[in-house]
Formats: C-alpha cells, sequence, structure tokens
C-alpha cells in the first residue's frame, strides 16, 4: 500500500514538473487555500483536483484548456482511470470548487449568481427559461460547454426545459391538475358531485357519460371512472392562453402546434392541436384567422 501511495507521488510530481505544462511549481501536493479575493493559477487548479482525486485509484491528469463563463475562469483538464477513456474534469479559478460535469459547474454558477437576467434566453408560459455557456479561450479547436435552465433544474435543449415547464404548469394548474384523476377525488377537489347523461355510441347506440359541470368546464370521465377529457370555453384559460384569443396568439406563445386546419369530423370548424407528455389539447375556431371559441384537453 505504501509501495503504490509513494508511486503515486512520483508520478505527480513528474507530471507537474515535466509532463502537464505546469512549471516551476515546487511542491505538487502543496495546501492550497483559495478564497473570493484570489483567483487560482493553472499550476494551482491542478493541485486542487489532484488533492480531491488523490485517494480515489490510479489516474492521470493532463491540462486541457481555459475556458469563460462571462468574466469567470474555468480550467479543465483531462483526467484518465486506470487506463480507461478520459473524461474532463473542471476547477473554477476563484472557487477552487472542483466539478466532474459541465452541466453541474454551469448550473452552480447559476444557482449562485445575483443577476440572472443576462441568461435568460425565453418565457414560456410565464415562466423564464435560461441558458449558459462556457467556452474555451486562446484554442485552436474552440470546445463549447451549455445547458438550459428551468427551475434550477438543468435541461440539454430548450424544448426539453419547455416540456418541464408544461410538466410544473400541469401540476399546478387548478382545471389541468383534475386530468387522470379519479371520479371521487375529482368530486372531492370540486366539491361538485356528478352527473349522469345520455350520449350517443359511433355505433349510433344509448349510452350515459359521466361528467362534473363546472363554470365554462366541463370534466368527462372514461369507463374507469378516471377523468379523461376537459372541454373548456368562455374565457377560461390554460398554458397562458385564454379562449377567445386568434390562433396566431395561440401559436406565439406555445410554439408551432403540431397540426393545425379544417377538422377531420366538423368542416366548418379549424383546430389547432398540440401534443404534450401525457395530453394533447385542441383549441377551436370557426377560421383559421378567428378567434378560439373552446378548447378540449384529452389525457393521452
Amino acid at each position: 500500500m505504501r509501495k503504490a501511495l509513494l508511486a503515486t507521488l512520483i508520478g505527480i510530481t513528474m507530471l507537474l514538473t515535466g509532463c502537464g505544462g505546469s512549471k516551476g511549481v515546487d511542491s505538487p501536493i502543496g495546501a492550497t487555500s483559495p478564497t473570493h479575493s484570489s483567483t487560482l493559477s493553472q499550476e494551482e487548479a491542478l493541485r486542487v483536483l489532484y488533492q480531491e482525486l488523490l485517494a480515489k485509484t490510479e489516474h492521470t491528469v493532463a491540462f486541457l484548456k481555459e475556458a469563460k463563463v462571462g468574466d469567470q475562469t474555468i480550467y479543465a483538464f483531462q483526467h484518465m482511470v486506470n487506463g480507461r477513456a478520459p473524461v474532463v474534469d473542471f476547477v473554477h479559478s476563484k472557487t477552487g470548487k472542483v466539478y466532474y460535469d459541465s452541466v453541474e459547474l454551469l448550473l452552480d454558477i447559476f444557482i449562485n449568481s445575483e443577476d440572472k437576467e443576462p441568461y435568460k434566453v425565453a418565457s414560456y408560459i410565464n415562466k423564464d427559461i435560461y441558458y449558459l455557456e462556457m467556452k474555451s479561450v486562446n484554442d485552436p479547436e474552440p470546445t463549447t460547454w451549455s445547458t438550459y435552465v428551468f427551475n434550477e433544474d438543468a435541461y440539454t435543449s430548450a424544448e426539453e426545459a419547455k416540456k418541464a415547464v408544461v410538466k410544473v404548469y400541469a401540476e399546478n394548474h387548478p382545471t389541468l391538475s383534475l386530468l387522470g384523476k379519479p371520479l371521487a377525488e375529482v368530486e372531492k377537489i370540486t366539491k361538485i358531485e356528478s352527473q349522469k347523461v345520455p350520449v350517443e355510441t359511433e355505433e349510433g347506440g344509448a349510452a350515459e357519460a359521466t361528467q362534473i359541470n363546472l363554470d365554462n368546464t366541463l370534466i368527462l370521465f372514461n369507463n374507469e371512472a378516471i377523468s379523461s377529457e376537459i372541454f373548456l370555453e368562455g374565457q377560461q384559460e390554460i398554458l397562458g392562453v385564454k379562449i377567445g384569443e386568434p390562433f396566431n396568439e395561440v401559436s406565439d406563445k406555445l410554439g408551432m402546434p403540431d397540426s393545425f386546419g379544417q377538422d377531420s369530423e366538423f368542416g366548418d370548424i379549424y383546430t389547432m392541436r398540440y401534443l404534450f407528455d401525457g395530453f394533447q389539447i385542441e383549441f377551436y375556431g370557426e377560421d383559421k384567422d378567428a378567434n378560439t371559441i373552446s378548447a378540449l384537453i384529452k389525457k393521452l
């Protein structure tokens, strides 16, 4: 064990003094205590990373790139463990904190930033989405690391962040959150007793459907007594869209629809459809340039 440790220390010394581009460093494991008033050099950042890795396993580390997030300097190092494929680790030059993932680093910078406005790239359903980017500097082959952020969680793309916005919205909206719930629970939440109403089946036969009728909102239940559809009209609001707004305003708020055109069943009605995780919403109007008159939410 002592021989292995000694070999590791010798390897570190050789790397810092001759192999890793860190010249003029006297002690490879010298204590470094970065503060908010000091900035780490490349050599000091390498020491910090070695202090993190020393007790873990056999490894080699070499300086890779210097990068910037705004005016913050980050050092990237290539780290290889037991001969496996190399990975990239990061050291923040100001705090000395080590990160083993670029997303973790960028998210930490975002969370700890006092002014988040410069990172804002979009507002979706009245929620802000942010974008952080880290770029290598003085690099013949520039590298970029990036992430989108919503609600202090990281996402790989703007579309993934928007899906998260919809999910949070659906879970907290007083009407949309009722979709998929059992009849008894919906009755308890709305304090309204359900009704049985006669309907006609697709084959033309007679049947009964269960529904709860709220103010300009009709909640429909399937044969398993689960709320499967919610019909909205009047001035009801859903996903930041108010019934009565024209189709072009709907698409301005929600983005490009999954489909838009004359309804396949009702030729005098235009339907704009959006598909989300677990549900879809159809907005209805009498013309492609007209105001919407109603909407139907369906559980998928």
